[in-house]
C-alpha cells in the first residue's frame, strides 16, 4: 500500500471520530435540556439559574382558595457580614432593644394590617418585642407566596418591634412541603428563596411554621432547619420555629421535629402549647396550666431556656353538641355573655392538676353549645410558669383576638419581673 492511500484512510477514519463525537456532545446537551425543564432546581444548584435583576419584582398568580398570590423573583443578596454564635443577637437589627419587659412578647399577626389586629399592635406597641404576620407558603418547587404588607414592616420597625413572616403550610394541601424538604434540590432552593426574600423586604428573619407532617420526615425537617439557620445568621438574621406542644420526643403530632437539633439551631423556639381540647375533639380547657407545664419541663430537658417561647391563646372554642368547634375572639365571647346574661364558670383544677380556663354553656337552635377560654388568672399562671423555668418569653396566637385586660396581666407581671431584675442586681453585689 503507498503512502498515500494510508494518509487518506487515517483522514477518513479522524473524521468518523470526530462526526460521532459531535454526535455524541448533541445528545448529551439535548439530554441535559429535557432534565432542566423536568428538574430547574438542578440549575439552582449548578450555580447556572437565570441572573437576579436588580429590584424584587413579583407576579400575581392565582392559588388555592381564590387568593391572589405574590410569587416572588430572585433578588440580589448582599455580601454577608460573618457573623459569630457569640455575637450573634447583637448584631440582628434592633435586637440591642429587646426584650422591652423583662420577658419577650412575640405575637402572630393576621395577614391583614387592620381592624382588631391594628388597633391591639398600635395599643400594646410599647411591650411587644416581634411580630410573625402570617404572610407565606411554598408552592411544589419551593417558591413562596402569599400576601405581605411593607407598611407594617415600617410601622413595627419605627416601633422598635422585630417583624419576622411566618412561612406556613396551613393551606388546602398541607402535604405540600413534604416533597420539597424530602428533595435536597428543591429545599436548597427554597432556603435561596427565604432568604432572598428576608433580604428583599428587610425582615428580622423568618418564622416556620410547617404542621402536621409525618415522623418519617424527622431527617429531612432537621436537614432543611440547619440548612435554613446557616443561610440567615450568615446574613445576621433570625430563624424562629413553631413547634407542636409534646412532653416526649415522639408524643402527639411532633414526632418530625427533633427538639434537640431544632434547639441547637435556632434563635427562638415558639411551643404551640394550645389546642389541648381542638376543633376536632370535644369540649374542654384549651391549654390546661397542668398540661403546659409538663410540656415546658420536657422542652427545658432538651433545649436551652433562653430559647423556649410558651405558646398563649388568646382566642377560644365554641362547641356544638355534635361536631367541630368554632374558634372565637373575645369579642365574640363577650358579645354571648352580655346577650344572653349567661353563668360564667371557672375550673380551676381538676384530677390531673391546675386548669385556670373559664366556661359556659349556651342555648342555640341546635341545642346546647359550650364554650372554653383562658381567664385572666390562667394567663397570670402561664406567665408564673415562664418566670419559674426561666424560659424567653410568651408567643401569642394571635394578636386582635384577645380580652383587653390580658395586657394589663402582661404588664403586672413581665415589666416588673423579680426574676430579671435580680440578675441585673447580681453583678452590681460583692463576690458576684
Amino acid at each position: 500500500m503507498t503512502f498515500p492511500s494510508l494518509r487518506r484512510i487515517r483522514t477518513t477514519f479522524l473524521i468518523v471520530l470526530y462526526v460521532l463525537a459531535l454526535g455524541t456532545a448533541g445528545v448529551l446537551i439535548y439530554e441535559t435540556f429535557l432534565f432542566a425543564r423536568e428538574r430547574p432546581e438542578f440549575l439552582v444548584i449548578m450555580g447556572t439559574a437565570p441572573t437576579a435583576t436588580a429590584t424584587a419584582t413579583a407576579t400575581a398568580t392565582p392559588v388555592l382558595g381564590g387568593i391572589t398570590a405574590l410569587t416572588n423573583l430572585p433578588t440580589p443578596i448582599p455580601t454577608a457580614v460573618p457573623v459569630t454564635s457569640n455575637d450573634f443577637a447583637a448584631n440582628v437589627s434592633l435586637s440591642g432593644r429587646h426584650p422591652k419587659s423583662g420577658r419577650y412578647v412575640a405575637a402572630w399577626f393576621p395577614p391583614s394590617f387592620s381592624g382588631g389586629a391594628r388597633e391591639s399592635f398600635e395599643a400594646n406597641k410599647d411591650i411587644l418585642d416581634e411580630i410573625s404576620p402570617f404572610w407565606y407558603a411554598t408552592d411544589a418547587a419551593g417558591r413562596l407566596y402569599g400576601d405581605r404588607n411593607d407598611e407594617l414592616v415600617r410601622v413595627a420597625h419605627e416601633a422598635g418591634v422585630l417583624v419576622i413572616p411566618s412561612i406556613h403550610n396551613v393551606t388546602n394541601d398541607h402535604t405540600v412541603v413534604i416533597n420539597v424538604l424530602s428533595n435536597p434540590y428543591i429545599r436548597a432552593n427554597h432556603v435561596q428563596n427565604i432568604v432572598n426574600e428576608v433580604l428583599a423586604r428587610n425582615y428580622d428573619g423568618i418564622d416556620i411554621d410547617y404542621e402536621s407532617l409525618p415522623a418519617s420526615l424527622r431527617p429531612a425537617f432537621s436537614a432543611f432547619i440547619v440548612e435554613l439557620s446557616t443561610a440567615l445568621h450568615a446574613h445576621g438574621k433570625l430563624l424562629t420555629i413553631a413547634v407542636h406542644a409534646k412532653d416526649c420526643d415522639y408524643c402527639g403530632l411532633g414526632g418530625f421535629q427533633d427538639w434537640v437539633v431544632i434547639g441547637q439551631h435556632v434563635d427562638r423556639m415558639r411551643i404551640m402549647t394550645y389546642d389541648y381540647h381542638w376543633r376536632g375533639s370535644g369540649p374542654g380547657p384549651v391549654a390546661p396550666l397542668y398540661w403546659v407545664r409538663s410540656v415546658a419541663e420536657y422542652a427545658r430537658s432538651v433545649v436551652p431556656p433562653e430559647k423556649i417561647f410558651i405558646g398563649v391563646p388568646f382566642y377560644g372554642y365554641d362547641w356544638p353538641p355534635g361536631g367541630s368547634a368554632r374558634g372565637l375572639p373575645w369579642s365574640d365571647i363577650e358579645d354571648l355573655i352580655d346577650s344572653q346574661g349567661l353563668t360564667v364558670n371557672l375550673l380551676q383544677r381538676d384530677a390531673r392538676g391546675e386548669v385556670d380556663e373559664s366556661w359556659f354553656r349556651y342555648r342555640s337552635a341546635e341545642g346546647w353549645r359550650e364554650v372554653w377560654y383562658m381567664t385572666d388568672d390562667g394567663l397570670e399562671s402561664k406567665l408564673n410558669l415562664v418566670q419559674e423555668l426561666d424560659l424567653a418569653g410568651i408567643a401569642i396566637w394571635r394578636i386582635g383576638y384577645e380580652k383587653p385586660q390580658y395586657w394589663d396581666v402582661i404588664r403586672r407581671e413581665l415589666v416588673e419581673d423579680p426574676v430579671l431584675i435580680q440578675r441585673a442586681i447580681n453583678p452590681l453585689l460583692p463576690e458576684h
